[in-house]
């Protein structure tokens, strides 16, 4: 605890070459206390460390890192009080950078959500923000930006939380306005671009290292250091395939 709260401390975060560093050991340790973390206005520290990180390109994806590690590890009940606040101001950033690896960062996240909270919560929240904007947010983003998923484990999230999307709008009775009828075809579309299509098809080949020359200060060791020991965690372990998930998602809603 007394390793968390100095990583908590606003001074840690100042320097800039801390950053990756800090995010990764806070990546770590709250997993180990979820309950401690909701005591002593400590989330809501963790939430302005996360406020700073987005509001910066060269910082957003760290930012990401930490609320997913909130959104993974805290139950609903403790972060609901935020939750708006949160889509508010990532609505504002996504309106500010309209960047390619900002968009795939933010449909990691919010299928995330939907794996760990379910899908009412989610457009029960963002509409609370602007009304119907759950709606915009997958026609605009989540549906056109699916192909654009890489990586086996994001790639198997996202795809699960679309389809349970289309089953979220196949048993709704708001599936019968044809408006969601073209929204959910268009959803099934892009969810089968995702599992059939080879990834060299779907994504134009980009570096993805970190602009260290805009943000950081990094030695040579720092970088070469950068993705090492990288442990990805897996929040769906049970689900070996999703086409699989998929297929037996459209047999059940078919039947």
């Amino acid at each position: 605890m007394q390793i968390f709260d100095i990583i908590l401390s606003p001074e840690s975060w100042k320097k800039a070459s801390n950053i990756p560093a800090l995010v990764r050991l806070l990546q770590a340790v709250l997993p180990k206390a979820p309950h401690e973390l909701k005591q002593e206005g400590r989330l809501i520290q963790v939430l302005e460390i996360f406020e700073e990180l987005i509001s910066s390109p060269s910082t957003a994806e760290q930012g990401f890192y930490v609320l997913s590690t909130v959104i993974e590890n805290l139950e609903y009940d403790a972060i609901e009080t935020y939750i708006p606040t949160i889509w508010a101001i990532l609505f504002v950033q996504q309106e500010k950078f309209q960047a390619e690896k900002f968009v795939k960062s933010f449909l990691i996240l919010l299928s995330l959500f939907v794996v760990k909270h379910g899908f009412m919560k989610l457009s029960d929240s963002m509409n609370s923000v602007q009304a119907n904007i759950f709606s915009l947010v997958v026609k605009q983003q989540w549906i056109p930006n699916l192909k654009l998923i890489t990586g086996s484990i994001e790639l198997k999230l996202v795809a699960v939380a679309s389809t349970r999307l289309i089953q979220f709008l196949g048993k709704s009775p708001a599936i019968l306005d044809p408006a969601n009828v073209e929204l959910w075809g268009k959803m099934v579309d892009s969810i089968v671009t995702l599992l059939l299509w080879p990834e060299q098809d779907r994504v134009e080949e980009r570096q993805e290292m970190p602009d260290i020359a805009e943000n950081v200060r990094y030695t040579a060791t720092s970088v070469r250091l950068y993705n090492a020991g990288k442990k990805e965690e897996d929040p769906l372990k049970d689900i070996k395939d999703p086409k699989a998930v998929l297929v037996a998602s459209l047999a059940g809603l078919s039947s």
